[in-house]
């Protein structure tokens, strides 16, 4: 247990890989649709592998972001208990969208879901941490953006969605959001966790906005 809790993200990793062999052999007759919900979910793993393996360190971002706690960021109100649960079930909501493509709405959420990050990564991390760069940026606009952006224009120009569909929707990305965020690190925030955060992820975090600073003197200068 305490390996998944700590690894997860590599377990994901590995599934991305696994996944991405399995597609393109069997290629799966799949519609536009479905497949960008696959791609998608393989988005949101790359995504994670960034954040935490590549080059790591959103552990700490979330908590002194996110939650603006300075001074237990590697245990408060996020830990490594919560972050795994945080994680791990946004796995079993972009999966249960890729077998129920039909439903629209709830794509629709999902996707919005997905381009929620980029209000997190490219405004309110940036912004904060003072920084050009954080784990995370990058599939953000490079793999999120597109997809969702697609999918959004391919159900709407087919006129896949009705007036009550965008309402679902939103209420999906809220659901989204409650389930996979706010519920896990509430529920589990404890000053006196003995889910720490590694130390790993704490170098990382230094190393990465150290390298991304924004506010960085320049050499000679007073």
């Amino acid at each position: 247990m305490k390996l998944v809790i700590n690894y997860w993200y590599r377990f994901g990793a590995a599934a991305l890989v696994c996944l991405g062999i399995v597609l393109a052999v069997r290629r799966p007759a799949f519609s536009e649709i479905q497949w960008l919900l696959v791609f998608n979910l393989m988005a949101l793993l790359a995504h994670q592998v960034e954040e935490y393996q590549f080059p790591g360190g959103a552990p700490l971002i979330i908590n002194r972001v996110v939650y603006d706690e300075r001074e237990l960021t590697d245990r408060y109100p996020g830990n490594s208990l919560s972050i795994c649960l945080v994680n791990t079930s946004a796995w079993i909501i972009y999966g249960t969208s890729i077998f129920l493509p039909h439903i629209y709405w709830f794509g629709l959420g999902v996707m919005m879901f997905s381009l929620f990050q980029i209000l997190g990564h490219l405004v309110e991390m940036n912004l904060k941490l003072k920084v050009w760069y954080n784990p995370g940026l990058v599939t953000t606009l490079f793999l999120f953006l597109p997809i969702g952006w697609r999918y959004i224009a391919l159900v709407s120009t087919r006129h896949l969605l009705s007036g009550w569909d965008w309402v679902f929707g939103v209420l999906t990305l809220v659901a989204c959001i409650g389930i996979t965020i706010v519920a896990p690190v509430q529920s589990l925030k404890n000053k006196h966790t003995p889910y720490i955060i590694s130390s790993w992820q704490v170098r990382r975090f230094h190393q990465v906005t150290a390298f991304a600073s924004l506010s960085k003197k320049k050499k000679g200068g007073h």
